[in-house]
């Protein structure tokens, strides 16, 4: 009687890797398992230690603007792990590419790094962000060529979500967001039974029996509508959803952002209201609030806003979902 003999079939959505094993002059990429040869690799070394060295005076100031109370990209801590997060999942369709090579890379990595050294030179964080991107675009254009590079380009472009580089469009959107945002949460107050008033004098002051709730510039929303961006831009890249859907996408940022962050200062407002009035639930938990601080409102909004980005994760995914629909596993053959 003749044995069957089974063979272990690749998991569902994944490629079997039928490459040949390992050469002795190749060395495998982790993560992606790119082959490249061995000669190349201190070549890589080098070019991305000049990077880090050129730019850790900025790559060494991130954190302070990533936990800034005030400041907008509170994300950014999750950018680097989401773009390798992109790479990855992208990892067989970058094994399939032939790896090449491109002289036009090589002279954006050299323009990169001369704008890198120019920008430490007058400490401009801005010009030193683009450079850093720029001068990774063309390394990897050079090492690897355009077929790979068209996955991989998209996610480092991803990091400009972690740097501080919009401080043009944060000083044009912050003062109408800021106003759109008290508006929506002032409605959002008298639906939930809340008296208010503003005055044309102050657009960004609501005044409630006994909480003045004064929406200030961090609480504009821009913050919010920034790290949705950066948000739906990774499900964009993740999805495979086509560009229609993709479009939809991003048109609904603007009106959730508004939303989630009126939402965000009605609850702030509701929970200052509720230190002086007898509100269920509410006043048990402003209670509890002032055990860390005199104004429970001013407790709740210091944590509220990472609240908000992880509701806004979860509502952005389960939007993603509906719009791919139900997809039917691949068969998988007996």
């Amino acid at each position: 009687m003749k044995e069957d003999h089974l063979t272990e079939a690749a998991p569902v959505g994944e490629a079997k890797d039928t490459r040949l094993p390992l050469g002795p002059d190749e060395v495998e990429i982790p993560l992606v398992g790119m082959r490249l040869e061995r000669r190349i690799v201190p070549w890589l070394v080098a070019a991305l230690s000049a990077l880090l060295l050129l730019g850790w005076f900025f790559l060494s100031r991130l954190p302070s603007v990533w936990f800034d109370e005030e400041g907008y990209y509170s994300h950014g801590l999750l950018i680097p792990f989401m773009a390798i997060a992109v790479i990855y999942a992208r990892r067989d369709r970058i094994r399939a590419e032939p790896i090449g090579s491109s002289n036009i890379g090589l002279i954006l990595m050299i323009l990169g790094l001369a704008s890198l050294l120019a920008s430490k030179v007058i400490d401009n964080l801005s010009l030193a962000a683009f450079s850093f991107i720029l001068a990774i675009v063309g390394g990897v254009l050079f090492a690897f060529g355009r077929k790979i590079s068209k996955h991989i380009v998209g996610p480092v472009l991803f990091l400009v979500f972690m740097m501080p580089v919009l401080g043009w469009a944060i000083d044009s959107w912050t003062n109408p967001l800021q106003r759109a945002s008290t508006k929506v949460a002032e409605k959002m107050l008298n639906v939930a039974g809340y008296e208010t008033d503003m005055s044309p004098a102050q657009p960004t002051v609501i005044h409630m029996n006994n909480y003045p709730l004064n929406v200030g510039g961090p609480c504009s929303g821009f913050k919010l509508i920034l790290s949705l961006v950066a948000f739906t831009s990774f499900f964009a890249m993740i999805s495979g959803l086509g560009w229609k859907k993709n479009a939809l996408l991003f048109a609904i940022t603007l009106p959730l952002a508004l939303f989630i962050n009126g939402l965000r200062i009605m609850l702030i407002g509701a929970v200052g209201e509720s230190q002086t009035t007898q509100t269920p639930i509410l006043s048990s938990f402003a209670s509890w609030l002032r055990n860390y601080g005199d104004d429970a409102g001013m407790v709740f909004h210091d944590y509220s806003g990472y609240i908000t980005l992880l509701v806004c994760f979860v509502i952005l995914h389960f939007i993603v979902r509906a719009l791919e629909g139900r997809r039917q596993p691949d068969a998988v053959a007996s």
